[in-house]
């Protein structure tokens, strides 16, 4: 009996410790108040560009390395602002073919950024799960609609909250009020980007309205397709952490707080 309490013991604290493990790996950035509406025009002039979420390291990669050519091939560095209506994001984006697009292929292998956001900042970080209020986006880089898309298909039936997937098998711009724009430079472009916290809510759902000191689990990934095609069998992807795990494990997601 002493030697199985001893056992059980020292498993709980086995599990104890790799819990704190993985909260500690979680990477934090900031996302700063804006204290008017940021203009989206593609000019990073108004924004607080101190906490930069840096997507540039081999160490990066979640899918087929061995197609990354380095930094100027894709890469990119993130900045995140809000307010109570908008969330603000900004990718200073290298690519050596950029925004190709096509839409002729699935979402998940096409030029892409995909935004993996919590809306509530209560929810357990190292939930291994997607629930209720998780939800990952899609913006589409095709240099002219930027079509848009959400996927739940991840999330079990009894927390969707009647908040189903969106737009993920057509064209189309799912979300209301979305604002881009983007400019080009020697090395790729800027985008700017202004989404209404109201698109990740419903009648279910309570539209989040971020205050100052709240963290939210949070992720990043570019994707890069140089042949997007439909026999394609390759399309560089990156994120700010994590694995391809990323798509069902919000654990593996980093940490963003509103300052």
């Amino acid at each position: 009996m002493k030697k199985a309490l001893l056992l059980s013991s020292a498993m709980i604290l086995s599990l104890g410790a790799m819990s704190a493990e993985a909260s500690a790996e979680q990477p934090a950035a900031s996302a700063y108040h804006a204290e008017k509406p940021i203009t989206i025009d593609g000019d990073l002039g108004e924004w607080n560009l101190s906490s930069p979420i840096e997507i540039k390291d081999a160490s990066q990669i979640i899918r087929d390395e061995s197609s990354w050519l380095g930094e100027t091939d894709v890469s990119c560095t993130v900045y995140l602002m809000w307010d109570e209506e908008n969330l603000y994001l900004a990718s200073d984006t290298k690519e050596a073919s950029s925004l190709g697009a096509v839409g002729v292929i699935g979402h998940n292998m096409e030029d892409n950024f995909k935004i993996y956001i919590s809306t509530n900042p209560e929810a357990d970080p190292e939930r291994t799960s997607f629930e209720t209020n998780d939800f990952l986006l899609y913006l589409m880089m095709d240099s002219q609609n930027w079509y848009t898309a959400i996927d739940r298909s991840m999330i079990e039936r009894e927390q969707l909250a009647r908040f189903t997937s969106k737009g993920m098998e057509e064209n189309a711009d799912i979300l209301e009020g979305y604002e881009k724009e983007y400019t080009t430079t020697d090395e790729g472009f800027i985008f700017e980007a202004a989404i209404p916290w109201a698109n990740f809510s419903n009648k279910q759902i309570e539209q989040y309205v971020p205050k100052a000191g709240d963290t939210i689990n949070f992720n990043f990934c570019i994707t890069d397709n140089d042949y997007p095609f439909p026999n394609t069998q390759s399309s560089v992807q990156m994120s700010w952490c994590g694995t391809m795990e990323i798509n069902k494990n919000p654990s593996l997601w980093g940490r963003v707080t509103f300052e």
